[in-house]
C-alpha cells in the first residue's frame, strides 16, 4: 500500500513532467520554423553562409553558436534599427526567446513525425527565366587567402533597342562573393578602366562614370528577394550601355573562381515617374588612431517637394552608428533610420514600407561615428592606425543615397542641381564639382531667382569656366563651357573649345557636339565627318544617329539618312525628330506610303503638331 506521502510524491512527479512537457521548447514545436523563415535562405548549400541550417542536425550541431549570435542581435543580418523597411529580417525578442529557451532546455527534438519540412528554393531564376541573362565573359580568379577584393566586372549588353527594364536578379555564382552592386554605364568610360588593366575588370569601390539606373539602386546581397518594380516603375536601359557589376569578395580558403550572370526582366509599359538618387558625402574624415567617437556628418537641402523611397547608407569597418533624419521648414524633426551597430560586412539598401513625404524647403542631415580603437572588434588594423578619406576598403567613406522622386516631374532636374551645388559646398576646389554643376543648372527649367537670375546655359558657362581656371585644359569643363556657348549664340569660340577638349583631352564626347556646330555654321560636309567619327565610339546613341541623317538629308544622301533615322527609332522608338525626319526623306524618295507611315508615328508622338500635319498634307498634294 502506498502512503499518503509517497502518493503526493509520485503526484508532484507527475505534474512537474507534464509542466515540464508543456513548456519544453523543441525543433519541432516551432524552432524549427523560426530557422527556415529567418536562417535557411542564406544558410543552404550553395549560398555564401559557412554552413547549412535545414535540418535539426544542422541546427542542433550549431545550437550554442545560433543562440549567442540571434541574442546578440548579430543575426539574422539587419542593421536598421529604427524605421520601417521592406523585407526586415530580424527576429522579434520573442523569437530570440524561444531559441534561447531550446537551447538551454538542451535543445530536444520533440516529435520528429510533426516536424516541418526544410523548406525548397527555387533552382533556376527567382522569377522564371529571364528575358535577357548577360554573363561575364572572363572568370575572375581570386585567391585562397589575402585581403578582401573589390572588383568591378564591365559587361556589355546588346538589347538593340530602348528597353524597360522591370526586375533584376544577379546570381554571383560562388561563396566567395559577399555582396555586389549593379549600376549602368552609357558612357563607355567603364570600358575604358577595364581595358587600361589586366585580368577581367578593373578594381577599387569605386565604379567610374556608371550611375543608379533611372535613380534605382540594384544590388545583391544574401537571401535578397528578387521584386518587380510595378505598374509603371520600370528603368530605362539604353542600347550600347554596359552594366557595370561590382563584387565584395573575400577569401574562402581555397582559390575560387567567379563567373556572375545577371538576369534582366523586360516589360512593354515606360515608366511613369523617374526617379532621382540624390548623393550625400563627407570626404573630411581624418580619424587618429585610438579614437573612438569621430563624427562625419552632412546636409542637403531639398528644393522640390519629394517622396522618398529608398535609403542606402555606406561606410567602411571603423563605422559604428549610423543616423539620418529630415526637418521640414514647417515642423518638428522626423528620424528616418538608426542603425545602432553598422557593419560594413552587412551593407544593404533599404526601401521604405510606406515612402515619406519630404516637402519644398526640408533638410536631410546624417551623422555617422566611427570608433578607430582596439576595442572595435571590426577595426581592420591592429594596432590602430590613422585613417583618412579614401576608396579602398581600409580606408573610410561616409555616403548616404536617397531614392526620390519628385512631385512635379518638371522639377526634378532641381534635385540634381541641390546636389551638384552641395558638393561645391563642400568642396569649392574641385573642379569636376564645377562641372557637375554646370551639367546640373543647363537641365533646370527657366530662371527662378538666385541661383537661377541668369538663363541656365549663362549661369553654367560661369560654372564651367570656374572649373577651367582650377584645370586648364579639363576636357568635360571644355565640352560644357562650349555647349553653353553654342546657345548663347558664340559658336565660333564654341568650336575652339570642342576642338581643344578633343585635342588635349581625348573629350570624345565633345565630338558630338562640334559635329552639331560644324551643322548649325552651314558646313554640312565637315559635320557630316565629325558625326560619322563620333558613330564608330557610339553607334547606338540615338541622338548622333538622327544628327547624321539630318546632314545626310541636308546633302540629299537621301537613302544613307534614311538608313541612320531607321537606326535611331529603333533605338529610341519614343523619338518624334527622327520619325518626322524620316517621313520628310521618305517623302522625297517618292516611297509615299513608307514616308506617311513614319510621319503618322510622329503624330501619335506628338498629337496636333503643325510641321506634321504640313508633311502630310505635301504626301497627299494639298
Amino acid at each position: 500500500m502506498i502512503s499518503r506521502w509517497a502518493t503526493w510524491v509520485v503526484v508532484g512527479v507527475l505534474l512537474g513532467s507534464c509542466g515540464s512537457r508543456e513548456e519544453a521548447v523543441t525543433w519541432s514545436g516551432g524552432v524549427a520554423g523560426i530557422i527556415h523563415r529567418h536562417c535557411s535562405t542564406c544558410h543552404r548549400p550553395g549560398q555564401p553562409a559557412p554552413f547549412s541550417l535545414l535540418t535539426f542536425d544542422d541546427a542542433w550541431r550549431k545550437r550554442r553558436q545560433i543562440a549567442r549570435v540571434t541574442a546578440s542581435g548579430y543575426m539574422p543580418p539587419w542593421l536598421p534599427s529604427h524605421g520601417d523597411f521592406i523585407g526586415a529580417r530580424g527576429l522579434s525578442q520573442a523569437e530570440v526567446d524561444r531559441v534561447s529557451a531550446w537551447v538551454e532546455g538542451g535543445a530536444p527534438r520533440g516529435d520528429s513525425d510533426a516536424e516541418p519540412s526544410p523548406p525548397t528554393f527555387p533552382s533556376g531564376w527567382q522569377l522564371g527565366e529571364p528575358d535577357l541573362v548577360v554573363t561575364a565573359e572572363e572568370w575572375l580568379e581570386l585567391p585562397a587567402a589575402g585581403p578582401d577584393l573589390f572588383q568591378n566586372l564591365v559587361l556589355p549588353v546588346e538589347t538593340g533597342a530602348l528597353r524597360f527594364v522591370d526586375a533584376v536578379e544577379i546570381r554571383p555564382g560562388n561563396p566567395s562573393v559577399h555582396h555586389a552592386v549593379l549600376q549602368v554605364d552609357g558612357t563607355r568610360g567603364a570600358r575604358a578602366l577595364d581595358a587600361a588593366v589586366p585580368g577581367p575588370g578593373f578594381g577599387g569601390m569605386e565604379m567610374g562614370l556608371s550611375v543608379p539606373p533611372d535613380g534605382h539602386f540594384l544590388g545583391w546581397t544574401p537571401g535578397k528577394a528578387t521584386r518587380r518594380n510595378g505598374q509603371g516603375r520600370s528603368w530605362r536601359l539604353w542600347p550600347g550601355s554596359d552594366l557595370v557589376l561590382q563584387l565584395h569578395l573575400t577569401p574562402t580558403g581555397k582559390p575560387e573562381r567567379v563567373r556572375p550572370s545577371i538576369g534582366l526582366y523586360f516589360t512593354d509599359v515606360p515608366p511613369e515617374e523617374t526617379p532621382f538618387a540624390l548623393v550625400m558625402r563627407s570626404e573630411r574624415i581624418d580619424i587618429a588612431a585610438g579614437q573612438t567617437d569621430f563624427k562625419a556628418a552632412d546636409h542637403v537641402v531639398l528644393p522640390v517637394a519629394t517622396e522618398l523611397r529608398a535609403v542606402y547608407p555606406h561606410a567602411h569597418y571603423l563605422c559604428t552608428q549610423m543616423e539620418a533624419w529630415a526637418t521640414p521648414p514647417e515642423g518638428e524633426r522626423l528620424t528616418l533610420f538608426e542603425i545602432d551597430r553598422w557593419d560594413f560586412d552587412w551593407q544593404d539598401d533599404y526601401h521604405f514600407s510606406v515612402p515619406v513625404r519630404l516637402p519644398a524647403g526640408t533638410r536631410v542631415d546624417f551623422e555617422y561615428t566611427y570608433d578607430n580603437s582596439a576595442a572595435n572588434p571590426n577595426n581592420p588594423s591592429s594596432p590602430p592606425r590613422p585613417v583618412a578619406y579614401g576608396l579602398e576598403s581600409t580606408d573610410e567613406m561616409a555616403t548616404l543615397s536617397m531614392t526620390l522622386v519628385a512631385d512635379e516631374r518638371e522639377e526634378r532636374p532641381l534635385l540634381g542641381w541641390a546636389m551638384a551645388n552641395r558638393a561645391v559646398e563642400r568642396s569649392p576646389g574641385d573642379p569636376g564639382a564645377w562641372v557637375n554643376l554646370a551639367v546640373a543648372v543647363r537641365a533646370c527649367p527657366a530662371p527662378q531667382g538666385g541661383e537661377f537670375a541668369l538663363t541656365p546655359h549663362q549661369t553654367a558657362a560661369q560654372h564651367a569656366s570656374r572649373a577651367l581656371e582650377l584645370s586648364p585644359g579639363r576636357g568635360d569643363a571644355l565640352r560644357e563651357l562650349g555647349i553653353s556657348l553654342v546657345e548663347l549664340g558664340d559658336g565660333a569660340r564654341a568650336e575652339a573649345l570642342f576642338r581643344r577638349a578633343l585635342k588635349e583631352d581625348g573629350e570624345q564626347i565633345a565630338r558630338l557636339h562640334l559635329g552639331q556646330v560644324l551643322a548649325r555654321s552651314g558646313r554640312t560636309p565637315e559635320a557630316i565627318v565629325e558625326f560619322e567619327r563620333a558613330v564608330l565610339i557610339f553607334p547606338n546613341h540615338a541622338r548622333l544617329r538622327n544628327n547624321l541623317a539630318t546632314a545626310l538629308f541636308i546633302e540629299d544622301r537621301l537613302e544613307d539618312a534614311v538608313g541612320h533615322y531607321r537606326v535611331a527609332v529603333r533605338l529610341d522608338p519614343g523619338y518624334f525628330n527622327a520619325w518626322f525626319n524620316m517621313g520628310r526623306a521618305l517623302g522625297s524618295l517618292g516611297r509615299t506610303e513608307e514616308a506617311r507611315a513614319a510621319l503618322e508615328r510622329a503624330s501619335a508622338l506628338r498629337p496636333g503638331a503643325p510641321e506634321v500635319d504640313v508633311a502630310l498634307g505635301e504626301l497627299d498634294g494639298s
